[in-house]
């Protein structure tokens, strides 16, 4: 009995900072989903958009290796001083990604290829990571203390903000779409930086040995979780990517704000989950986290499943009477790509229980696969020096990367319940 109340008592916690962080984010992605169809009506077209999407994607690819996840480490370490000590590896880890971005930036420019024609990449891409990787840093020490109303706030000051100058920098073409972004996730960086400043105490500073100490406990995130996340992000932006260079800018204009749209939605469930989930895995008993994990999953996915009937619901006449006829292939794209995110943002919302199981490994085996079906898929069936023809005018590309989508998440999913029931038999500790 007492054992059932010890562990009931923090999972519902889980759903009230959950809860928390949910509510205090909703405006900001509120705000994103209503200056959006503006955007699109008043400010910038579907090749803006187009740009935009080429910078989400390497931006997103760099900025989930830029820190070698030393914010999952912050999370996880239970004194100050090794938690510190993981943070400014994170930092180092940043400092050598930030460069990495201007060399890609630089050679995609100087190599003639079509994405390193968008304006002023060089500068945006390496800012952009580097925004990326601080706010990581410093709201995952913030999320360590347990502060999620900070998290949520600062958050939602820094998506407010760059919506706001989106419109402010229209007058600079399709680069103000970029340039908003980056400012708002400066804006979230510097408030959580802040934060870091007043909490951290100068007594906890940590010596050579300590960031030692620190990098020979969390060194499997380098290993595993890093090369995971860059494959799992590389594997979904595949498709965008390859459209870029071979499609037109107004195809991949339209993709792209469809995932814009989607995400927005979907990035509110999954990084609220993700915080609270990850911080309060270390407080579930792990004969019930079996349970627990199946309960979240089904849950999640069913909500997400409710959205994606809404969509169905939208006559494609609407979409195009408020837009204009330029974006007529928005809500069609939306509709299959929405398919997928059913189980996707499940598994990713979850996704937190194969770092703290240990099994980093088979997160990592199956972010490998992952890249080898979407690259296989486009080089075979739809790439002009594959075998393949691609038909840019229709949605063929788009039913069939659903369908492979689906499948690969449905089957992590189906592998992270898997070794919560291997943890459970086996009554694994949790970590540190």
């Amino acid at each position: 009995m007492t054992h059932r109340s010890t562990n009931s008592q923090p999972f519902s916690r889980v759903g009230s900072d959950i809860l928390k962080l949910a509510l205090a984010a909703a405006g900001v992605q509120g705000v994103a989903l209503l200056a959006l169809p503006f955007l699109q009506r008043y400010f910038y077209t579907p090749e803006a958009f187009a740009d935009f999407a080429l910078y989400s994607q390497l931006a997103g690819l760099l900025g989930a290796v830029a820190t070698a996840r030393m914010d999952l480490a912050v999370v996880q370490h239970k004194t100050q001083l090794l938690a510190r000590a993981a943070l400014q590896n994170g930092l180092k880890a940043l400092a050598l990604t930030t460069a990495i971005s201007l060399v890609l930036a630089l050679g995609l420019k100087w190599g003639g290829m079509e994405m390193g024609k968008v304006p002023y990449l060089w500068i945006a891409l390496p800012l952009g990571v580097t925004s990326l990787g601080m706010g990581a840093l410093f709201t995952a020490w913030l999320s360590r203390d347990k502060a999620f109303g900070a998290v949520a706030q600062y958050r939602a000051i820094g998506g407010t903000t760059g919506e706001l100058l989106r419109f402010a920098t229209a007058r600079l073409g399709h680069t103000g779409l970029i340039v908003g972004r980056v400012l708002g996730q400066w804006f979230t960086a510097l408030l959580a930086w802040r934060a870091f400043g007043k909490d951290a105490s100068p007594s906890f500073l940590p010596s050579a040995a300590n960031r030692r100490e620190a990098w020979a406990m969390d060194k499997d995130y380098l290993r595993f979780t890093t090369p995971s996340n860059l494959l799992a992000m590389a594997a979904n932006a595949c498709l965008v990517l390859f459209l870029f260079e071979c499609a037109s800018r107004d195809f991949v204009g339209q993709v792209g704000t469809a995932l814009a749209y989607l995400t927005a939605a979907s990035g509110l469930l999954i990084r609220s989950v993700n915080d609270v989930f990850f911080r309060h895995l270390k407080d579930i008993a792990p004969a019930v986290l079996p349970g627990v994990y199946m309960r979240w999953a089904l849950g999640i996915a069913a909500l997400t499943a409710t959205g994606c009937l809404v969509l169905f619901a939208i006559p494609t006449e609407m979409v195009t009477h408020m837009l204009g006829t330029q974006w007529s292939n928005m809500l069609p794209a939306m509709r299959w790509l929405s398919l997928w995110m059913i189980p996707w943002v499940a598994a990713s919302s979850l996704s937190g229980i194969f770092p703290h199981l240990r099994r980093q490994s088979l997160a990592f085996g199956l972010d490998v696969l992952h890249l080898i079906l979407i690259v296989g898929w486009l080089w075979l069936n739809w790439s002009p020096l594959g075998s393949g023809n691609m038909a840019y005018d229709s949605m063929d590309i788009l039913k069939e990367y659903a369908c492979i989508q689906a499948g690969f998440y449905t089957l992590a999913l189906a592998l992270g319940w898997s070794a919560c029931l291997r943890g459970a038999k086996t009554q694994m500790p949790s970590v540190h």
